[in-house]
């Protein structure tokens, strides 16, 4: 196995860096990209991801080519992937990175053809003795998933200056935000909250009629607009709230793309939300975010800014792996049943106070 002192910094022109997972890991990878870009920066950095979450990474200054997978295609024409490991050899990287590691990433990482392939230590033969040539054995134990991350630019003995995540928001997505808002009758200049009560799991999901309880009492509070975020699979939440509300809120559900939810965020005065793909990106352009955490690994996950506050009902049998059927408190969204409208608003308080 090559040693990464043996790596020549001229000899990186091309890497490709692997993270096929969800929008939120997305986001995470960010701070390891840069890494990557001032360690490496005469090197073209591109990323694979799954289409649908690729927009993460338009604009950022790190990233030359984005190259999004379609698994839906895959599955329908075998000749795609076909297609799709030829275009990855024709790019002739130097070095891949998979962050992912997985059967699918692993095979992608050997396809490549780089010749420096580095991936996280495994009991699996394939990858560590075919799919590998630089094999990281990753800390034990919690480690926030930006960390652990970079835990290849430290491997790789390049310094790291920041580990937050980062999106890149152009002037033409905020007037883009603008434009989507003004058709709901939210001026320019409004200030206003952005609610996100959607969860890729129900049981990541904090109860429909706090969220509705808060939304109330910010608007009384601080007579800011709420706007309840979320994609189309969300309205069902979002029509929920707003009809436990006595006050009005503004509910963009279904109605802003991928690629505009950071201009969104950006706008706003701080974030609400679940363990779902908002509260990082809350983090990647510098809104506070409230992150409301059940039975997963917050520290694994949450977001990391000094104005960012993480609320999480502490039991023995915390974190569980995404909750089981047999939860030995009762019922699957008792961790996020625990979370208090109190300290929901608590937490709100002390950030909108500040954002004024």
């Amino acid at each position: 196995m090559m040693k990464t002192k043996q790596i020549r910094k001229k000899d990186i022109r091309r890497i490709l860096v692997i993270k096929m997972r969800y929008i939120g890991d997305n986001v995470l990878v960010t701070p390891l990209l840069k890494a990557l870009k001032n360690g490496y920066p005469d090197a073209d950095i591109d990323v694979l991801t799954n289409k649908g979450t690729h927009q993460v990474f338009s604009g950022n200054p790190f990233v030359r080519d984005i190259l999004p997978f379609d698994y839906s295609v895959s599955k329908e024409k075998p000749w795609y992937a076909l297609r799709f490991i030829a275009r990855l050899r024709h790019k002739a990287y130097d070095m891949a990175i998979d962050l992912t590691n997985n059967d699918r990433t692993s095979f992608f990482t050997l396809m490549s053809d780089a010749r420096l392939r580095i991936g996280y230590e495994t009991r699996h033969f394939f990858r560590n003795r075919l799919s590998y040539s630089i094999r990281i054995s990753s800390r034990l134990g919690i480690l926030h998933m930006t960390d652990r991350h970079l835990e290849v630019a430290e491997a790789l003995e390049l310094p790291v200056e920041d580990r937050h995540p980062f999106i890149h928001v152009s002037p033409e997505k905020i007037r883009e935000i603008e434009d989507i808002l003004s058709v709901s009758d939210v001026e320019k200049e409004t200030p206003f909250v952005v609610m996100h009560p959607g969860a890729r799991r129900w049981y990541k999901s904090w109860p429909s009629d706090r969220f509705a309880k808060l939304a109330d009492a910010i608007i009384r509070e601080y007579g800011v607009t709420v706007i309840l975020s979320g994609s189309a699979a969300d309205q069902p939440a979002c029509s929920a709230i707003r009809e436990n509300m006595e006050e009005q809120a503004v509910s963009l559900a279904g109605q802003i793309p991928l690629s505009a939810l950071p201009a969104l965020i950006r706008k706003g005065l701080c974030l609400i939300g679940n363990d779902s793909a908002p509260i990082h990106v809350a983090s990647a352009v510098s809104t506070p975010a409230i992150a409301l955490f059940g039975p997963t690994e917050w520290e694994a996950w949450a977001p990391r800014r000094e104005h960012d506050k993480v609320l999480a009902a502490e039991f023995p049998c915390r974190p569980c792996g995404h909750s089981r059927p047999d939860c030995p408190l009762g019922r699957q969204d008792y961790c996020m049943s625990a979370i208090t409208f109190e300290q929901v608003w608590a937490a709100v308080k002390d950030t909108l106070t500040k954002a004024r």
